[in-house]
C-alpha cells in the first residue's frame, strides 16, 4: 500500500480523500480500522503527526490545514498520508515501512485534489518513493488558452528525508529547441509556470530531469478563478501491453534524453 500525497501549491488549497475501503473485490484484505498519520520532511528528518481512525468502508477528507497551518519559508509543499496500524516516532530517519501488504491490480489510491474558491479538481492516485537515480521524461499537451493560467507541478518523495535540488530542462518536441532550465526540490511539489514560454497550439514541451523522477502534472487555473483542471502524462511503461515494459520504457528514454541537448 502506497503514501497519499497532499499537496501544497501556494496557488491552490491541496486535500486529500482517504478510503478504507478495497480498491477491488477479488483480493483478500484486512479489513480494520486503520490510523491515520501525516509524515513530511523538515529536511533533516521526516516529521510524523497522528490525525485519527477510519473504520471499515468509511471516507475521509483531509485538508492541508489539518496538518500543517503555518505559512513561511519551511512550509514544506507535500505532506504524505499513511494507514497504519501502529504508532511512529515523532522523527524519523527514512520513510517508514507500510504495514498492509496488497497486490498493485489496482493500487489502493486515495482522491488527491486542488481547491480553490468554489471550484475543485482531482484525480485518483498515489506516491511511492522513487530511486535517487532515477530520470523524469515526459510530454506535455495539456496548455490551455484564453484566460487560463498554467502550470507544471511535478511531484517527487525519496526515502532520505535531506532536501536536495536538480534541474529540470525544458525543451519544444518538434525542433528539439532548449527553452529553459528549472530548479527543483525533492520530497516537494514543485511549481513551474508556463505562460512565460509562450508555447503555440502546436508546439509540445517536453520536460527532462537526468537526475531526479517523479510524478508530472499540468494544472490549469481559470484567472477568475473559477474553474481548474488537472491532468497527469503516464510513464511509457504504462503503454506497452506485453513483454519488459520497463526495458520498453528505458529505450524510449534513452533516445530521447541523447537526442535533448540543453545549450551550453
Amino acid at each position: 500500500m502506497a503514501f497519499f500525497p497532499l499537496a501544497n501549491t501556494l496557488k491552490t488549497n491541496g486535500y486529500c480523500t482517504l478510503h478504507n475501503y478495497a480498491p477491488n473485490n477479488w483480493e483478500p484484505t484486512v479489513n480494520c480500522q486503520k490510523r491515520v498519520w501525516a509524515i513530511y520532511s523538515n529536511g533533516n528528518k521526516w516529521v510524523t503527526k497522528y490525525l485519527n481512525n477510519i473504520s471499515i468502508g468509511e471516507s475521509q477528507t483531509y485538508k492541508y490545514s489539518d496538518v500543517y497551518q503555518e505559512k513561511d519559508e519551511n512550509t514544506p509543499s507535500l505532506i504524505l498520508l499513511q494507514f497504519r496500524k501502529t504508532p511512529l516516532a515523532k522523527y524519523l530517519d527514512a520513510l517508514p515501512d507500510h504495514e498492509f501488504s496488497y497486490n498493485k491490480t489496482p493500487e489502493w489510491r486515495a482522491t488527491v485534489g486542488f481547491s480553490l474558491n468554489q471550484a475543485q479538481t482531482s484525480y485518483q492516485g498515489e506516491i511511492n518513493p522513487f530511486p535517487p537515480r532515477a530520470s523524469l521524461l515526459t510530454f506535455h499537451p495539456f496548455i490551455q488558452y484564453h484566460q487560463v493560467s498554467n502550470y507544471f507541478l511535478f511531484f517527487n518523495v525519496e526515502n532520505s528525508p535531506f532536501f536536495r535540488e536538480e534541474e529540470i530542462e525544458i525543451f519544444e518536441a518538434n525542433t528539439k529547441k532548449f527553452v529553459d532550465k528549472v530548479k527543483v526540490k525533492n520530497n516537494s511539489v514543485n511549481l513551474i509556470p508556463l505562460d512565460k514560454y509562450n508555447f503555440s497550439t502546436d508546439q509540445l514541451p517536453v520536460f527532462v530531469c537526468r537526475s531526479m523522477a517523479g510524478i508530472p502534472f499540468g494544472l490549469g487555473i481559470c484567472q477568475n478563478n473559477e474553474m481548474l483542471s488537472l491532468e497527469h502524462t503516464h510513464p511509457p511503461a504504462s503503454f506497452a501491453v506485453h513483454g519488459e515494459r520497463f526495458k520498453v520504457q528505458g529505450e524510449i528514454k534513452r533516445q530521447w534524453l541523447n537526442a535533448l541537448k540543453r545549450e551550453v
